[in-house]
């Protein structure tokens, strides 16, 4: 998958726009609509009053400060603090330095596998570049991908040689780059129980996602039993971490899959695994986690994992118990009003602001792209159809009825980012603003999470995309 840094693509890619304008950008929607069984357009809205993107940039770089505008020039020359969005990793190397190490990890930063070696590369600070590869479900991979490594995420090519698996990947990298070692002085005898732990354990969670309602709660006891193991193994240790007071691999093992069961099992089970009174060792583990930038920037969110799960997994089997934390991870916290509130995943970074500025960073930096990504909410599903409903790289021609008035509501939902919200003022002749809010609606639920943003900003924009939706309807 090429590089999704500068598009707004939950699960998706934009290519092959609709070129043209005017009259002929308009009949040739027409004419896209009617081969599909759609409407012909509507007339626009004429939303009026937002700022341009030049005066959304403007006020943005005034609000910017100087060590945000330092972090940005660190992270394009592969420095800085870890980022979803980074092509090339230095650490310490002298610029021009040709990396060992390629990391071949999916662009939607959906795979649990590349995380965990994501995690490694950083940890350990080698020096690394991106190669972007479709999971294949949402995207077909190269062709010399597949014959090369057998298709499966993570690949690492070091010093010319192709490694897949993620665990001989994790231990050809400790082989390789001795210097901070990430296991114990026992080696990988030392952790052979807990690596057999982190088996069980995510045999257990997917046994209970996958298991349909109704099978006696044996998924649930099963699951409780291994997460009760692990929690006693915290509680062994002191410092939060597997092994003690410091990061290792064990902790790299674990951290994937338990970072999912909690998102899905709350989702589609209602049942939370950072519980304090019932597993507090495995939410210190957490928080001792959330303490590395490594976890935080391949961190997801839990709505983006609920999302994510079913089509990688061919399915996750919702039960009664789950509804209220569904209502809210499906747009109940998507809401002004909500920011106010705690959410069910918690926060890591409680400066609101900063965390509006990087989503309206996003949205400015890119929104050439974002707009007409956003009119695909009109299209046609995309042929051949791909397995994650939110992840359509088919689907990729827009067609761009309210154009005008999706790129007129998207300033306003910036400039509600940096200014604070205000009315969306439209003239009203009787045109039907659905189609706009539909496409609001449609790139709301497309924001990923860490690969568009992290989850503090995305939960802003996504809030504030809500109350543009309100607004245009009102």
């Amino acid at each position: 998958m090429p590089r999704l840094v500068s598009t707004f693509l939950m699960m998706s890619r934009v290519s092959g726009l609709a070129a043209g304008g005017g009259f002929l950008r308009k009949a040739a929607d027409s004419l896209r609509a009617a081969s599909s069984g759609g409407a012909p357009p509507p007339p626009a809205l004429k939303l009026d009053g937002a700022p341009s993107w030049d005066a959304l940039q403007q006020a943005l770089d005034a609000q910017t400060s100087k060590e945000e505008v330092e972090l940005a020039k660190q992270v394009a020359e592969g420095r800085g603090p870890p980022t979803a969005k980074a092509n090339l990793r230095l650490f310490d190397a002298p610029d021009g330095y040709e990396p060992r190490v390629t990391l071949y990890r999916d662009g939607a930063s959906w795979c649990p596998y590349c995380q965990k070696v994501w995690m490694q590369l950083e940890e350990k600070r080698i020096p690394y570049k991106v190669e972007r590869i479709n999971m294949r479900c949402y995207g077909s991979k190269p062709a010399w991908f597949e014959q090369e490594t057998g298709g499966l995420l993570p690949v690492v090519r070091l010093d010319g040689d192709l490694i897949t698996d993620s665990v001989q990947i994790m231990f050809a990298l400790e082989r390789a780059f001795e210097e901070e070692s990430l296991l114990p002085p026992g080696g990988i005898d030392a952790i052979r129980d807990l690596m057999s732990l982190e088996s069980q354990h995510a045999g257990a969670w997917l046994g209970w996602l996958r298991a349909p309602p109704g099978t006696g709660g044996a998924g649930k006891a099963t699951y409780e039993r291994v997460l009760t193991q692990m929690d006693g193994a915290l509680a062994s240790t002191s410092g939060g971490f597997f092994l003690g007071e410091e990061l290792s691999l064990v902790d790299l093992l674990f951290c994937s899959f338990l970072e999912r069961a909690e998102a899905s099992l709350l989702y589609y089970k209602g049942f939370r695994v950072r519980d304090v009174e019932k597993y507090p060792h495995v939410c210190g583990w957490f928080a001792a986690m959330e303490g590395r930038p490594s976890f935080r920037a391949s961190q997801s969110d839990y709505y983006t994992h609920a999302m994510d799960l079913p089509p990688q997994l061919g399915g996750c089997a919702a039960e009664s118990g789950g509804e209220a934390a569904r209502a809210l991870l499906d747009g109940g916290e998507w809401t002004l009003a909500s920011l106010a509130q705690q959410p069910l995943q918690p926060l890591r970074d409680d400066d609101a602001s900063a965390a509006k500025r990087r989503a309206a960073r996003q949205l400015i930096a890119n929104h050439a792209k974002v707009v007409p990504f956003a009119c695909r909410a009109h299209s046609p599903p995309g042929v051949p159809p791909v397995m994650a409903a939110l992840a359509d790289p088919n689907n990729a021609s827009p067609v761009r009825w309210h154009e005008d008035d999706v790129d007129c509501a998207l300033r306003h939902v910036a400039s509600a980012l940096l200014r604070g919200p205000a009315s969306i003022a439209r003239q009203d002749n009787g045109d039907d603003p659905a189609p706009t809010a539909k496409a609001l609606e449609y790139l709301r639920k497309r924001v990923g999470v860490p690969r568009d943003m992290d989850y503090e900003a995305a939960r802003q924009f996504r809030a504030h995309l809500t109350w543009a939706m309100d607004e245009v309807t009102a």
